[in-house]
């Protein structure tokens, strides 16, 4: 099936994503391309996305939403991002982790009460092991004059990047990757490449099918193209072999009440919670579940190599939304389906920082172009995917 991670499947009467995906445009070349392909399939939503802790709901981003929150909360996130205002960076720019980034632009409070126990959880690892140069766009630094509203309740203006959003009325975000297929000619599923010999330019494939190329473009994860390459020089595979991810169980519930909640999302930063997000599917599109059903897509990082059982983890799952009043005792479930996404997000350190160009420039010294969130071993988003794929098709297009 085409798609990636951008597929939806059915289960017992529901639709699921592989978590949440969600439209949101900055490109106006891209939002025509999207709207072309689902015209009149597709329906804008206002984000409705809270932060639980402190046994409160609060809006999100926290940053500017503080008011709710216990009173020496609030004036500790307030005081804090106060002094980011009067003090220099400690680090440049470049050499800044993503911790010192935090400090730095959000202060001492807001990364205690939420942007440090979130990330963590998020990302499994010590945020001075990642670096900041990609956190801009995604976690923009709010104003003194925000903050303050926020504190106070006051509210002007949405924030994030993502403050409304477009998905489709029915059949699941998978309607995006399908609407692409009438344009696509000789597609093979369920075959998988085994190896590629690039200095002959030829791909062997699982069903003994070899191709030779000239170009071939790739957009499955770095480390994964690498290890096929069989005739990459040794610092080349090495330096694949140390990029970093985390990996996510996506964990679909169907629940047997209708609207469970009036949220699209939800996250959570406290370590008694084992999820980082819940979001509710049918809250996008009622036809995603069956009527008097509620639908929820739950999110827990784990390392690689970590696993947990499905029945544990279902439960530990179902422990969390209890104690965080989503569900009831008495609530029956009538799906759960654990997918587990061994590669869900890219870790910005170090080691990526340096190996990754020299890794791309080798493999595109090679005709392979490697391109999407993980064909580049990046944070982007289904429309970058759409852009790049787009950018390159162009480009040789003009050859």
């Amino acid at each position: 099936e085409a798609g990636g991670l951008c597929r939806s499947y059915q289960k017992d009467g529901f639709t699921f994503d592989m978590t949440g995906h969600l439209l949101h445009f900055r490109q106006a070349a891209i939002k025509a391309l999207v709207e072309g392909l689902l015209a009149g399939r597709l329906e804008q939503h206002v984000r409705r996305s809270f932060i639980y802790s402190h046994r409160t709901y609060t809006e999100y981003p926290f940053q500017v939403n503080t008011y709710g929150l216990p009173p020496e909360v609030v004036r500790e996130c307030l005081l804090g991002f106060i002094a980011t205002l009067a003090k220099p960076a400690a680090t440049r720019p470049e050499d800044r982790s993503f911790k010192a980034w935090i400090l730095d632009n959000m202060g001492a409070g807001i990364a205690k009460h939420f942007m440090v126990p979130f990330n963590e959880k998020l990302w499994q690892v010590s945020l001075d092991e990642l670096t900041s140069d990609w956190v801009s766009w995604l976690v923009p630094k709010p104003d003194l004059k925000d903050v303050i509203n926020g504190a106070l309740g006051i509210k002007d203006k949405a924030f994030g990047y993502n403050p409304t959003f477009l998905y489709p009325a029915q059949g699941g975000i998978g309607m995006l990757p399908r609407a692409f297929l009438p344009g696509v000619r000789d597609i093979v599923y369920s075959c998988e490449l085994i190896e590629v010999e690039t200095t002959r330019r030829r791909a062997t494939f699982s069903d003994s099918r070899v191709e030779e190329y000239d170009t071939l473009v790739s957009t499955i994860p770095v480390p994964e193209l690498v290890r096929r390459c069989t005739d990459l020089p040794k610092a080349i595979r090495a330096a694949a072999d140390g990029l970093r991810c985390v990996s996510v169980y996506n964990v679909n519930l169907g629940v047997a009440r209708e609207k469970i909640s009036d949220n699209h999302w939800i996250y959570f930063p406290e370590p008694e919670f084992p999820f980082y997000r819940v979001g509710f599917p049918t809250n996008f599109s009622p036809s995603l579940g069956p009527r008097g059903c509620s639908s929820l897509y739950v999110e827990v990082s784990h390392q690689p190599t970590r696993t947990v059982p499905d029945t544990m983890l279902i439960q530990q799952i179902r422990d969390g939304l209890e104690r965080a009043g989503i569900f009831r005792p008495d609530d029956e479930l009538v799906v759960a389906d654990v997918k587990d996404i061994r590669y869900a997000y890219v870790l910005f350190d170090k080691h990526r920082a340096r190996a990754l160009p020299a890794i791309l420039e080798e493999l595109a010294r090679r005709g392979i172009h490697s391109i999407g969130r993980y064909g580049r071993w990046e944070h982007t988003s289904m429309e970058d995917a759409m852009a790049q794929g787009k950018q390159l098709a162009e480009k040789l297009g003009a050859h």
